[in-house]
Order: structure tokens, then sequence, then C-alpha cells
């Protein structure tokens, strides 16, 4: 039962021994040295008295034998070392699910631009879950003072598009840095009041259209001018949602990138009124046989107008008619800046425009007439001045109340072109 020390025929040292009735070899790395064969001997001197004692154990001596397995040692697995999940990595796994139908095309569009010209330069080989405040305070000023990004454009990219994927990274984040930022962190922006264009630019601006361009295009800023609609609205209606008897019209979709959406939001959901002058252009626009699916609004070749190449060109005719360049969206603001100027009813406006009153109150408020008791002084007087009427016959010369001071500010619609007073 003894253990004895060999040399095998690679020439190192081994361990030969009988336990428990059987022969065992087990190899070493040492050569046959005079110091490794006494430390050899060594170990073999106590492995001889625990054999005798019955104290052997061998998984002890040779936790890695050959026979390490036979007696209850676990084998070797290979362990397969999990690779940090990067920012990149979860990008482009999480944009993946960002495609229509379930996001609009616009915002893939814009969530890939963020990340392309952006996020993943700056922080794309990054662990996901080692971004911190730091992170996000660094990458803000990466933005702004190294892309000279303003800070509305890298607002947008950081709560908009890196916000999102955090969000949507949920448990494989240990904490979203994001629920660590101070209500303030982002310095409050300067707030841009609606420019409008004036009712005198307007006009010069139809005419232009009228006289230089194509039929389609005049008409497409003329349906805007008139019904304040966003351009996304007016590229989308549809014959089917157009009551010219009842001069109304059911915006209830937009266009964007080829692609079609709900409104902006849930008051953009509305029926508007079509002026006598819309109603006119309208139905000079009004194909022989009428598709319920048919654009109203469509470029020459008779497809959906693009609203984006549609503005780039309109730019060039502010250009030409050396008007200070403002942005083709902002023909919604002239239709909400005239009628707050004549009075038209805000509720009204509001509902016309899908936006909301508190909305037109902070933004068109200068717009808005500050003569509301001139309508109730013209009221508590009607009795006066009916009679005065009824012995002279001339109640337009007779009333000089404030009110009548904005009937000359009104258009009236007589055609597909408006006549102003003169």
């Amino acid at each position: 039962m003894a253990c004895k020390v060999k040399v095998n025929r690679h020439g190192f040292l081994a361990f030969r021994f009988y336990w428990n009735g059987r022969e065992f070899w087990q190899g070493t790395d040492w050569r046959d040295t005079p110091n490794n064969r006494a430390k050899a001997e060594g170990k073999a001197v106590e492995m001889t008295e625990e054999i005798k004692a019955r104290t052997f154990n061998y998984l002890k001596w040779f936790p890695k034998g050959n026979k390490a397995v036979e007696f209850g040692a676990k084998p070797d697995v290979p362990v397969e070392v999990t690779k940090p999940l990067t920012v990149r990595k979860f990008y482009e796994e999480w944009i993946e699910k960002k495609k229509p139908p379930f996001v609009r095309l616009s915002l893939q569009r814009d969530y890939q631009q963020s990340f392309k010209k952006d996020i993943l330069p700056f922080m794309g080989t990054m662990e996901l879950n080692s971004i911190t405040v730091d992170t996000l305070e660094n990458f803000r000023m990466y933005l702004v003072n190294e892309r000279g990004l303003g800070l509305k454009t890298a607002k947008n990219i950081v709560d908009g598009s890196l916000k999102a994927m955090l969000r949507d990274a949920g448990r494989r984040l240990d904490r979203n840095p994001f629920h660590d930022l101070p209500a303030n962190w982002w310095p409050r922006l300067p707030q841009k009041d609606p420019d409008p264009y004036t009712e005198q630019e307007r006009n010069k601006i139809l005419a232009f259209y009228r006289n230089s361009r194509p039929c389609w295009a005049y008409a497409f800023v003329y349906f805007r001018f008139y019904t304040g609609t966003r351009p996304s609205e007016a590229v989308a209606l549809k014959w089917g949602s157009v009551d010219l008897t009842g001069g109304k019209a059911t915006i209830s979709v937009s266009r964007h990138l080829g692609e079609e959406n709900a409104t902006k939001t849930r008051a953009s959901r509305r029926t508007v009124t079509l002026l006598p002058n819309v109603v006119d252009l309208l139905k000079s626009l009004m194909p022989l046989r009428v598709e319920p699916d048919s654009y109203v609004l469509i470029d020459g070749q008779g497809q959906p107008i693009e609203q984006g190449e549609f503005g780039r060109a309109f730019q060039g005719v502010l250009r030409v008619l050396e008007i200070r360049h403002r942005p083709f969206y902002n023909i919604r603001h002239t239709f909400i800046s005239v009628a707050l100027t004549i009075g038209c009813n805000q509720k009204w406006i509001a509902e016309q425009t899908g936006t909301s009153i508190a909305m037109i109150q902070d933004h068109y408020g200068k717009y808005i007439r500050d003569d509301g008791d001139a309508l109730l002084r013209a009221y508590v007087d009607q009795p006066k001045l009916d009679a005065i009427e009824e012995k002279t016959g001339t109640f337009s010369e007779t009333f000089s109340g404030e009110v009548s001071n904005y009937v000359n500010h009104l258009v009236v619609p007589t055609g597909i072109e408006p006549v102003f007073p003169t």
C-alpha cells in the first residue's frame, strides 16, 4: 500500500500507489532533479501514512488528477466570458424595433440621425451600464462646444433619442441616469413668437404663384393661407373628407415623408370651416370623377405633394419677391393672426386650427383685440341706433362705434381670389 516515486517515459516524476485495492499512476510536471525528487519523496511518505491510516483523500492530493472525475470532482467546463453590452450593440438591437407602424417614419429617421451623427461617435463603445450623469453632462458639452449645435438641437438629441433608448433598456440598466438629473438641468430656452406673413406679403405671394407657378402649387399655398392647416394636414386631405355643400372638411390624418399617420394631437383631429373662397377653389380642382380616397391637393404628376421639397422651393419664391425668409409652416400663423386681428372668436380659431385657447393666448397675444367693451357698447346702444335708423334710414352713416374700425380689415371672399376693401 506504499506510495513510490517513479520516472515516466518523458522524464517527469510520477507517483505510483495502491489504494482501495487498485493501482494508481499520477504524473507531475516536475523534472527528475535531486531537489524535485526530494520533494516528491516527502509527499510520497505523507500519502503512504494516510493510506495506511485509511484517511487518504485522492482529491486532496490530486484535485485535477486523471481520476479526479471518478471521485466526484466536476469536470472543467470552459466558462463563456460574456462581453459587456455596449451602447452601439444595444442600439443596433433597439433600432430594429423602431420601425413603422410602431413609430412614425419621421421619428425613426430622427433616431437614426441622432445616433449615427452624434451619440455613437461619442459613446458607442461605452458599456451601456456605465452611462452616468457625468456622461450625460460631458455629452451635452460635446454637442454644444465641439459639434457647435444649438441648445435646442442638443436637447432634442439627449432628451429625445438617447433618453428614449435608455428608457427602453429597462432592466438591462442598473439605474437610468436620466432619473438623477435635476429638473432644471437644461437652461430655459428663449421662446420664439409666431412670425406670420403680413396680409400684404400674403397677397404678393399668392399673386406670384397664380401668375408664375403651376395651378396645383397656387392651390396648395392658397388653401393653407385661408384654412390655417398644417402642411402635413393639407397634403393628406382626401375628397372623401370634404363637404363642399356644407363648407366643411374633416382633418383626421397627416402625411410626412410619404407616410400617413394620425394627426399631431387629439385636438388636431377636427372639422374645419371652408370659407366661400376656399370652396370655390376646391370646386375648380375637383375632377369629373371623384374617388373618396384620392388626394385633394396633388402635384403635376397626380401624386400627393411632398411638403419638404415644396417648402424649399417656397424659399426661392420669397427670395424673388424680396420677402423676409420664414418657414413655409408660418402660413398657418398668418391665418391665426389675421383671424384674431379682425376679432374672430378665440375658441373657434382654436378648433379651426387644431390647437388650444391657452396656446393662442400665450403665443398670439399681441394680435388679440383689446376692445372687447366696444361690442358690448354697440349691443347696449343698439336700441338707440335702431330708432335713429328708423327715422333717418342712415344706419351705416350714423353708427360710428369703435367696432366699425375693423370692417375695413375684413377679407371679402368673392371667388378664388379674395377682394380687399379699398
